[in-house]
């Protein structure tokens, strides 16, 4: 027992980056499909799974990446509100994404060590109905710990997706106008994180 506690003292640091990932992914699962949770509303729902990905991941991270150097296009209030729209978008299309379907089987690969900085975690996943998709998690290393900066769904980068249209927006519109935008987004029913366009 002593013998194993050392030899997990001695591993690199982002060893269980593949199993915190597995644990959060399933424990905003656990909010779609146990009975604890049945009489959550949508936006009830939507609360609870933010507060499980906020308490493990800075989504900023992923969120500035993808808005690349428009970034500094916007005031510190407009980056706030970004941020804190995008947050809600990608929760609310999650939560909407899997209402009526069945919980699928979650397979988290091991970590793939791409530098001393970077790292990728592959996870499938499957659904009764027989399809599965392929993501693949790129983490960097930062210093708050291994945060998420971006996500390849079946070879589609979403970061590289999101940046164009971000690039897009900001060749003829402004930060205000791209709130309006995002606002209007979070009204829409449905959301699909895989087709939401600005």
């Amino acid at each position: 027992m002593i013998a194993c506690v050392a030899l997990l003292a001695v591993l690199p640091a982002h060893a269980d980056e593949s199993a915190k990932l597995a644990t959060t992914m399933e424990a905003t699962l656990d909010i779609m499909y146990l009975d604890a949770y049945k009489d959550y509303t949508s936006a009830q729902r939507q609360d609870a799974v933010r507060e499980i990905v906020n308490n493990k991941y800075d989504l900023e991270v992923l969120i500035r990446r993808a808005m690349a150097r428009n970034w500094s296009l916007l005031t510190a209030d407009e980056q706030m509100q970004v941020r804190n729209l995008i947050d809600q978008l990608i929760v609310k299309s999650f939560v909407e994404g899997m209402t009526g379907k069945e919980r699928p089987i979650l397979g988290c690969g091991a970590v793939i060590e791409v530098s001393s900085k970077r790292i990728e975690v592959p996870v499938v996943i499957s659904f009764p109905s027989g399809k599965t998709f392929n993501v693949l998690y790129r983490f960097g290393r930062l210093q708050t710990g291994w945060q998420i900066y971006d996500i390849v769904a079946e070879e589609i980068s979403i970061v590289s997706n999101y940046r164009q249209q971000f690039d897009d927006h900001f060749r003829k519109e402004n930060g205000a106008q791209l709130i309006e935008k995002l606002e209007k987004l979070l009204k829409e029913e449905g959301l699909d994180a895989s087709t939401i366009t600005l």
